[in-house]
């Protein structure tokens, strides 16, 4: 059935929307294109296109309530010590963050990361659906939907959520990603219409400061669409890290954390407005302006103070109890904690991109609002490049994906790859070259060198939408039903062996050669393609003997074993072949 409707969610750690336009929209010049967007969440402070990405569970671990609502009942119900209440959970899916990688330290919590996700999800998506059927007429199976994933989760962390979607609902075969920061370039060049990121040839760089992650990359327009000319990078350094800086460093440093858990623990609602009035004074807060960061302390917050925490509330900030108030040198050293990380990251990408620079960066996200960070960045910036700021910023990711999935295939043509790819494989051993332990002997008793890197693509290449590399292999023994092949990534460009430093197993994948098991060995060849350049690797293999699919299944999510025993394959011959979408 083709598609009538596309939808994206953009899935955020502090925040979740969604957006939707008719496919009759893509023949509109983009600018013109009516989006639709939700905004009226229950239980929500003000209009705004996110509810909170939040769960509260029952004593079961079962979701009671979701969103905004979540924390309202949390605060404020009589029975909150049976609930537990969960957010920031989005970026629990990223495990062992690549340490070759600037800026992807991002702490694993628990491992109801997966549970929570979908959960979430689920509730989300039953919530969307009904909406836009019920405003716009369509029946469920005509959407085509999007969901957004940060541009520094790996293959795994991008297979974990679309396993996560599908469970919670969402029709796989209707399922794109997107790339937050991809989406968010083609919402700066199509609906906000920013120069410098809208004719053949320019190059400008985004930077995706949301509430739990920062992501970061460049691009040029190109006739054909945008081409990726950075190098991604990001990590956790969004806004709600700076939110809990503001609790763990300011409030008990001036309360006192006994003081401070007693008051939460005695109104839990009083303390939400608290970080509401919070987020409000920090979006606005400039040192430029001369004035302090003042942040009002609500009546019932202020009476559940003690009178020891009132005093020495008092003392530290000239007798006044009822604000708090942070003045410019305070409110810098809080902020730089979260903002000194991210401009870091912007020099090295713009270090790594050379000399040919970038015209314009991008500086979107919910975080995008914040005036402190806007400063340091133009200022970090200097005279290499204008940093420019959309009228919108946070909707940048939401309404971007929207754009992408009307045209997928020529949003984004062109991709840098992150890493080399490769499959570890059997090879010819070579003499004084090739450690003994690793050699072997295959079905027709020949030496061959075990753990080779056997490469696709290679780290730094820009690869086109739809690029496809071709390997045929051999089983490594008579009588094998199944060839074994284990993917592997390198942060080299020319690996030799899958067992040196900066290479990591990513997924395995098992080819059924049962079929040929009646011919001579050396003649079940089996042919593995793998696709590039889109949001995720996709991989088929054939019987080049009967010219028939074969069935493969690719794992990017298991923890692989690193057994050196295991083989599988010997390597034939190489051959390329480009596609275009």
């Amino acid at each position: 059935m083709s598609h009538r409707i596309v939808a994206a969610i953009d899935f955020g750690t502090h925040g979740t929307g969604y957006a939707w336009a008719f496919t009759s929209e893509l023949d509109r010049e983009p600018r013109q294109r009516g989006i639709h967007f939700f905004d009226e969440w229950a239980g929500q402070p003000s209009s705004y296109i996110k509810n909170r990405t939040a769960l509260l569970l029952g004593p079961d671990g079962t979701p009671v309530e979701w969103g905004h609502q979540a924390r309202r009942r949390f605060h404020t119900d009589s029975r909150t010590e049976v609930f537990e209440y969960v957010d920031q959970f989005k970026m629990d899916l990223l495990q062992d963050p690549d340490p070759n990688l600037p800026g992807t330290s991002v702490a694993r919590r628990t491992d109801m990361s997966t549970y929570l996700v979908t959960a979430y999800l689920q509730l989300f998506f039953r919530f969307a659906v009904q909406d836009i059927v019920a405003r716009s007429g369509v029946i469920e199976s005509e959407i085509l939907w999007c969901l957004t994933v940060p541009a520094i989760w790996r293959d795994r962390e991008c297979q974990l959520m679309r396993q996560c979607a599908e469970r919670a609902g969402i029709p796989g075969d209707r399922l794109l990603l997107a790339i937050e920061p991809e989406v968010a370039a083609l919402y700066c060049r199509h609906d906000a219409g920013l120069s410098g990121a809208d004719a053949t040839g320019d190059r400008f760089m985004v930077v995706d400061a949301g509430g739990g992650t920062v992501d970061i990359t460049a691009y040029e327009v190109t006739d054909a669409g945008l081409t990726e000319i950075g190098y991604t990078s990001g990590g956790g350094h969004g806004s709600t890290y700076l939110d809990q800086d503001f609790i763990s460093q300011a409030m008990v440093r001036r309360v006192g954390r006994s003081s401070l858990d007693a008051a939460y623990n005695a109104d839990r609602g009083a303390f939400a407005d608290l970080l509401d009035a919070w987020e409000r004074a920090k979006l606005g807060f400039d040192p430029a302006a001369g004035h302090d960061l003042v942040v009002p302390l609500n009546n019932r917050l202020y009476r559940n103070l003690d009178a020891d925490a009132r005093e020495k509330l008092a003392r530290a900030q000239n007798g006044i109890d009822d604000e708090i108030i942070l003045d410019s040198e305070e409110a810098i050293s809080l902020f730089d904690r979260t903002v000194e990380p991210i401009l870091d990251l912007v020099d090295d990408q713009l270090a790594r991109i050379g000399d040919a620079g970038v015209g314009r960066i991008l500086l979107v996200g919910g975080f995008a609002q914040s005036r402190h960070l806007q400063n340091r960045l133009r200022q970090r910036i200097g005279s290499r490049s204008m940093l420019v700021i959309p009228s919108k910023p946070a909707w940048a990711v939401l309404i971007g994906a929207v754009h992408y999935a009307l045209a997928p295939s020529t949003a984004i043509v062109g991709r840098r790859s992150r890493f080399t790819y490769g499959i570890a494989t059997a090879l010819k051993f070579e003499e004084g070259r090739d450690p003994e332990d690793y050699r072997r002997h295959n079905y027709r008793d020949w030496p061959s060198c075990t753990n080779r890197f056997d490469a696709f693509v290679q780290a730094g290449e820009i690869i086109d939408l739809g690029h496809e590399v071709r390997r045929t292999y051999l089983p490594f023994d008579d009588g094998q039903a199944t060839i074994g092949l284990r993917i592997f990534t390198s942060v080299d460009l020319e690996p030799r062996y899958v067992t040196e430093s900066g290479c990591n197993e990513v997924g395995e994948m098992t080819v059924d050669a049962s079929a040929s098991l009646s011919l001579p060995t050396s003649e079940r060849t089996s042919e593995v393609i793998m696709t590039f350049g889109g949001t995720e690797i996709s991989v088929r293999a054939r019987d080049l003997r009967s010219d028939q699919d074969v069935s493969v299944t690719v794992d990017f999510v298991t923890d692989h074993s690193t057994d050196l025993e295991r083989t599988g394959a010997a390597a034939t011959k190489r051959t390329m072949m480009r596609r275009n979408a």
